[in-house]
């Protein structure tokens, strides 16, 4: 699962990942339809033999687990990593203001 986090910190555009990292976690399964599925269709969820499919049954305990529940799983995933960002900071440019 941590291969999928990190490639969605790597594909997702920094509004994505703010929006995401600024939600409530009880606010993440508004994330279901767009990222969830997104995250479903990328990742291969959707086949038979789904490793990362397995490793979401593994982590949660649950053998019976579904795809658009593993697709949550992830999703957390990501926002609990997120949280461990700190927050951008602005930079001015010095030269761009002539001091």
């Amino acid at each position: 699962m941590a291969e999928a986090v990190n490639k969605l910190l790597s594909d997702l555009g920094i509004e994505d990942k703010n929006r995401i990292k600024n939600s409530r976690e009880e606010g993440l399964i508004n994330f279901h339809f767009g990222l969830g599925m997104g995250i479903r269709n990328e990742f291969g969820l959707w086949e038979k033999d789904s490793k990362l499919l397995e490793n979401c049954k593994e982590s949660s305990g649950n053998p019976n687990l579904d795809i658009d529940t593993a697709s949550e799983i992830i999703i957390k995933a990501l926002w609990d990593r997120l949280q461990k960002f700190p927050p951008p900071k602005l930079v001015r440019d010095k030269d761009q203001y002539g001091y």
